[in-house]
This record gives structure tokens, C-alpha cells and sequence, in this order.
């Protein structure tokens, strides 16, 4: 994490910027990657009309979640960090997937927890280098952060793909399937966190970041952050210079962009404008992103009722270098009396 890396705003760092999302628009998986069998998710559920109107019908509550796994993995600094596992309600079939993996950062004393944010990373993310760090910032100032791993992802991978690689595929149904299991596997998540006496919240980032937006629609929230995120999913893979090799993929089966719009209507969080159960709502994007056209970003925005904005100097992937400006801007949401103390003093570079 780079928090002066904003002092370079200008042509150079906004050359290098889009430079580092072109590189890594040709480092994904490939789309041929699946998980087997048929999608458990039929077309007839996908395009069920009364989804849009009553999303926990697509998206059913789950039953309270008791961990199967508690495991400490560190205690130092202050901060206290412990795994947690439980099954996945809407279970895909695959058992290294459909056991939910979360990690619990929170100050070591229990009552110096004074709100509490589950956090949903972007896809295809390989480590949790920068997850880790994040989520031991929030910590560090009294917010407990619950980070999940999202279907097909870390621990959930199948065996011999790349972390996420069978998230997305040249199946628009397994893809809705996947993201419907995330959204149910993230409501099962913040019901951990409620009975902890704090305020709970969610931030996502990317993908996670959709994943956020839905959720916010479907859960009474203290607080909705979304990171470098936008609205309709289906126009995104399908313009997305990431994701040009999975929209050929499914071009080869026949799918259209209009097709695959309704097919995924229940995962593009526009269409639950004005549903928002969040108190508070932050939507942190990057102003050289090359990898999420920005006109999918102002639509999200425009559709959620224009809430507060903030443009990092960066791009997609060179966003990550901004870790504490994140933090500090979600503090700065929760506020002093909720982070405990003074809020940490927002940088001059940190958004316009």
C-alpha cells in the first residue's frame, strides 16, 4: 500500500495507471475453465419476473449459521485473528466449495469492537496480501472486519484451477449460480456478525463491490461501501476489456448481450434502485480505470440516488495501492464516535 503514490497525479502516473490494467487484462484464467456437470441454477429461475420485485426469492435468507471451524491463526499488536467455517446454504455440489471460508480480524479485547464490516474481495484474486492489510487497518481502529471467500475462490478453488477461475465461465448460468450462491453465502456471514453487540456494514471491492451493491438491497445495514464497482453486470463482461474472452466464449454458445442482461437481471444491482436498506452508502472509484468503463460506475451512482462519491487517482488494479486512503475514508463514514477517538485525518490526495 502506497498512501503517497497520489503525489504523482499526472500524465505519467495515469500512462502507468491504464498500463498496468492493460497487463492485467491478459492475466485471467480462461474461460474453457468450469466446474463439472450442469449448472443447479435453470434459466427459468434466472428470468423468474418476481425476483426483481422480491430479490430474497432469488437470493433466500439463510437459517442461522453456526461456525463448524474456529481456529485462532494469530494474536499480536493488538489485533486478534481467527478462521471460521460453515456450509454454504445453497450448496453448487462441490464440497471444497460449498464450504464457506471466513476470517475474523478484531481487536484483541472484545469491547473495543465498536462496528463491525464484512468484507467481499474482487474476483480472481490469487492472495490476500492486500485483503490482510485492509482488514488489519479497519482492526487497528475498533472495526472488526469478517473477510469471505467468495465461491471458487482460496480455500473454495477446485483442485488444479486458479483461484476464481471457475467463477466465471463461458456458462452464463454457472456464473449466476456462483453469484447467487456469494450473495446468500454474505447474508449467512453478516448474521455472525449481528450478534456481536456492534453495527454491521459491508465493503466490497470489484466484484465484490456488486456483490455489496445487492446485498445492501436485501439487508438492513449501518453502513454500504463499494470499491471500484458498477452497475450492470451483464454490459460490463460484456465491453470490459478483462472480460473479452469470456464474452466470446459465450458468443459461441449463442448468447446475446440482451440475452445475457436478463439472464443476470437479478445480479445487476441497478435493478434494485431505490431498495438500498443501507443507512449509509460510500462508493469509492478509480479515475483511470480502464477495466470498469466508467459510464456502468455513473449509472450505479445515478440509480442509488447519487450517494457520496470519491475518485481515487488510479486505475482498476494500481487502486489497490491506496489501502489507508480506503481505510480512511470509510472511518471517516463510521465516524469518531463509532471508530473510537478521533477519526484519522483524511489525506489531501485522497478524493476529489
Amino acid at each position: 500500500m502506497c498512501p503517497n503514490a497520489a503525489r504523482l497525479d499526472g500524465g505519467l502516473w495515469r500512462r502507468l495507471c491504464e498500463w498496468c490494467d492493460r497487463v492485467g487484462a491478459r492475466r485471467i484464467p480462461s474461460p474453457a475453465l468450469a466446474a463439472p456437470g450442469a449448472s443447479p441454477l435453470s434459466e427459468t429461475a434466472c428470468l423468474d419476473p418476481l425476483a426483481l420485485r422480491e430479490p430474497s426469492r432469488f437470493y433466500p435468507p439463510p437459517p442461522p449459521v453456526r461456525p463448524e471451524v474456529r481456529e485462532k491463526l494469530d494474536e499480536a499488536d493488538g489485533l486478534a485473528i481467527e478462521q471460521l467455517a460453515f456450509s454454504s446454504t445453497v450448496p453448487l455440489g462441490i464440497a471444497a466449495n460449498d464450504r464457506v471460508a471466513v476470517r475474523f480480524y478484531r481487536p484483541a479485547h472484545h469491547h473495543r469492537s465498536r462496528f463491525a464490516l464484512l468484507v467481499l474481495p474482487g474476483i480472481w484474486r490469487q492472495d490476500r496480501w492486500f485483503e490482510d492489510r485492509f482488514c488489519r487497518g479497519l482492526a487497528g481502529q475498533g472495526v472488526s472486519a469478517a473477510l469471505m471467500s467468495l465461491p471458487f475462490h482460496w480455500e473454495r478453488a477446485l483442485r488444479g484451477t486458479p483461484s476464481g477461475g471457475c467463477f466465471l465461465s463461458g456458462d452464463p448460468l454457472w456464473t449466476a449460480a456462483a453469484f447467487r450462491q456469494a450473495v446468500v453465502d454474505s447474508r449467512a456471514a453478516l448474521s455472525l456478525l449481528r450478534g456481536r453487540g456492534a453495527p454491521v456494514g459491508v465493503v466490497g471491492f470489484s466484484l465484490g463491490g456488486v456483490l455489496a451493491h445487492v446485498l445492501m438491497a436485501l439487508e438492513p445495514l449501518d453502513l454500504g461501501v463499494s470499491v471500484i464497482a458498477g452497475g450492470d453486470v451483464a454490459g460490463i463482461v460484456w465491453e470490459s476489456p478483462l472480460t473479452q474472452a469470456y464474452r466470446r466464449a459465450m458468443e459461441a454458445r449463442g448468447m446475446t448481450r440482451s440475452r445475457l442482461a436478463a439472464l443476470w437481471a437479478a445480479g445487476n444491482p441497478t435493478s434494485y434502485a431505490g431498495r438500498s436498506q443501507a443507512r449509509r452508502l460510500l462508493m469509492l472509484n478509480a479515475r483511470y480505470d480502464l477495466l470498469l468503463p466508467r459510464k456502468f460506475t455513473e449509472e450505479l451512482w445515478q440509480t442509488h440516488g447519487q450517494p457520496p462519491i470519491r475518485w481515487l487517482p488510479a486505475g482498476h488494479r494500481t487502486a489497490f495501492l491506496f489501502g489507508r486512503t480506503l481505510v480512511e475514508e470509510i472511518l471517516a463514514m463510521i465516524g469518531p464516535s463509532v471508530a473510537g477517538g478521533a477519526s484519522p485525518r483524511r489525506g489531501a490526495h485522497a478524493l476529489q
